[in-house]
């Protein structure tokens, strides 16, 4: 069977809607997180690193999502964790190399939150 010319269409239609949806998203997230930056309502706490946990979403008829989970505990030893979202870990690189135990102070702001409001902004580590 043949390929018409309105199937090529179609699909080079659909591509751009594609790139375009994809490009609006990560704009999107982009500008989320350089309004996180920005907000004057920063909150600093000084600790320790906890871990990297990796959480693995499984999606049905594509390779799988994997989600990496940063976890820090402040000098009372309250647990907060945090994504590791493609702009956070370009902002702080240092965070993909973190030790459990490792002294460190960190800085989130309540205002951005990521992942449907599940979690607070990571927007600086010391």
């Amino acid at each position: 069977m043949p390929i018409t010319s309105k199937q090529i269409v179609e699909f080079f239609i659909l591509a751009a809607m594609g790139a375009a949806l994809y490009s609006g998203v990560t704009l999107y997230h982009h500008w989320k997180y350089k309004q996180a930056l920005q907000s004057p309502n920063q909150i600093r706490h000084c600790g320790k690193f906890i871990e990297q946990t990796k959480v693995v979403h499984e999606r049905f008829g594509r390779s799988d999502r994997v989600e990496h989970i940063y976890t820090f505990s402040n000098e009372l030893g309250v647990s907060f964790s945090f994504t590791g979202s493609r702009p956070v870990i370009k902002q702080l690189p240092r965070l993909t190399s973190l030790q459990p135990e490792q002294p460190i102070c960190f800085q989130y702001t309540l205002t951005a939150q990521e992942r449907n409001g599940r979690f607070f902004t990571l927007t600086k580590i010391e």
